[in-house]
């Protein structure tokens, strides 16, 4: 059926990007290894699609300009629906010719400085004015209106990052694509990924049955998650996308912090997996080149790497939706100027999206000072804070904590910079606790992205866990 053909993950591409990046590194250790990984990626030259004069590569490097300084970089990564080749067959309906479509797009920008990087995802059912490309006979067809994942049927993945350029204003011509096998074969290689559950589902179309709570999950069960769409949320194709953020985080910070990088067969294992399933352009397709790339990025904590949506607005037909260029316009244009998006706040604190008027808490006292928890409680009154019972710990505190539930994850980012607490998300129930100890100061006032705040954009931080409901 046609909703079979659709649920493929968002951010899937992504997926792909961040294993080769990351496991990358490890070639440095292993170059006997590289010949062979070098022989696994795919290398598409797409620079006739995109109007350039010379191959991507031919005379730039990725990461380093002439002088030596390290670029920005623009990527465009896209997951396809092929039903051919391998780990590819057994999804939609049986006997339907579905052909090949980017229904995952993702514009990746990392800084020149490596400090910060964001990802946006574009809607696969966005309404766009698509750009002349050539087709696999030699023919130049499209323009006109129609869903943004049909670039990808006109004319590969050159007519997609044409397109992206088109919308954005940048002038791309990176790309990395990955099919539903490289997917699975990535995650299956560092052992699963960790996804959580606020209910249970059960869903007959994407074959997924789980409790709620947090899973580790492989295969075609890890398929199935960043695939569903109903029993799950709204329903919608966009509703997915910040489930499948969270499970691109989970996936990094598996392969960052478990014992994946220490295993030499888990690395070879990872290694080979990644390399075998990913198409590119020629300078994303030289592992040297994505070795130096990965080199460069090692600085990147998770709470600077953002994902959003591209802001978007229903389009009135119940089906599909547009770019909403007033909102979308900052994003491209820190993209291209390759400025913080969202703008960084004077105060230092993170990207906060839960105002205070949204959080309720208890106040514990966990030190020997009468009176302190009644006082902190008062401060976080005076700031709009929801404070609910406040009382003394039965145990002292060696320092201020926040416990939380994870699915007040986002809540407990505000708190935890507003009070300087520690952070333990080992809590449960509806409201978190915070205890005071002896190194508390004062309640910070704190700033709430706007951009943070936009219910059709949904941006998140990589640091963020996240429960899927």
């Amino acid at each position: 059926m046609a909703t079979s053909r659709r649920r493929w993950p968002r951010l899937l591409a992504a997926a792909a990007a961040v294993a080769v990046l990351i496991t990358t590194v490890i070639g440095a250790g292993v170059n006997h290894l590289m010949g062979n990984l070098q022989g696994n990626i795919k290398s598409l030259d797409v620079s006739a699609q995109l109007g350039a004069t010379t191959a991507p590569g031919e005379n730039s490097a990725l990461v380093y300009d002439t002088d030596g300084n390290m670029k920005p970089l623009n990527v465009v990564l896209m997951g396809t629906d092929t039903r051919t080749g391998a780990g590819n067959k057994g999804y939609g309906k049986k006997g339907m010719n579905y052909g090949e479509r980017s229904d995952t797009t993702i514009v990746l920008h990392v800084s020149a400085d490596r400090s910060n990087a964001v990802a946006v995802s574009i809607p696969r059912d966005t309404l766009v004015n698509l750009p002349s490309c050539i087709n696999s006979k030699g023919q130049t067809v499209g323009g006109g209106t129609n869903k943004f994942n049909d670039a990808y049927s006109i004319g590969g993945p050159g007519c997609t990052v044409k397109a992206v350029n088109e919308m954005t204003g940048m002038n791309i011509t990176n790309f990395v694509k990955i099919d539903f096998g490289g997917f699975k074969k990535i995650v299956n290689a560092i052992g699963g990924v960790e996804i959580c559950l606020a209910a249970p589902v059960k869903d007959r179309q994407s074959g997924l049955n789980l409790s709620a709570g947090k899973h580790v999950v492989t295969g075609e069960e890890a398929l199935a998650f960043v695939r569903i769409r109903h029993n799950i949320g709204d329903g919608s194709d966009t509703s997915r996308i910040r489930r499948q953020q969270a499970f691109i985080s989970s996936l990094s910070r598996q392969v960052l912090s478990s014992g994946t990088l220490l295993n030499p067969a888990s690395v070879i294992g990872l290694l080979d997996a990644a390399t075998q399933s990913i198409t590119a352009d020629p300078q994303m397709a030289d592992l040297k080149q994505l070795q130096e790339l990965v080199l460069s990025m090692k600085g990147i904590s998770p709470k600077n790497l953002t994902f959003l949506t591209m802001p978007w607005k229903p389009a009135g037909d119940g089906a599909n939706v547009l770019e909403n260029k007033k909102k979308a316009r900052p994003v491209w244009k820190a993209m291209r100027e390759d400025t913080s998006y969202p703008p960084k706040t004077t105060n230092g604190q993170p990207t906060l999206s839960t105002a205070p008027s949204g959080i309720y808490v208890d106040v514990l006292n966990g030190t020997t000072t009468p009176g302190l928890a009644r006082k902190v409680a008062k401060q976080l009154k005076a700031q709009g804070y929801r404070v609910q019972n406040v009382g003394t710990s039965k145990t002292p505190a060696t320092a201020t904590t926040l416990t939380y539930d994870t699915k007040w994850d986002t809540s407990a980012k505000t708190i935890v910079w507003a009070s300087a607490a520690k952070d333990d998300p080992t809590g449960k129930g509806q409201r978190m606790t915070l205890t005071i100890g002896p190194d508390f100061t004062s309640i910070k006032p704190v700033v709430i992205s706007t951009a943070a705040g936009d219910a059709y954009s949904k941006l998140n931080t990589g640091d963020e866990t996240f429960c899927a409901s």
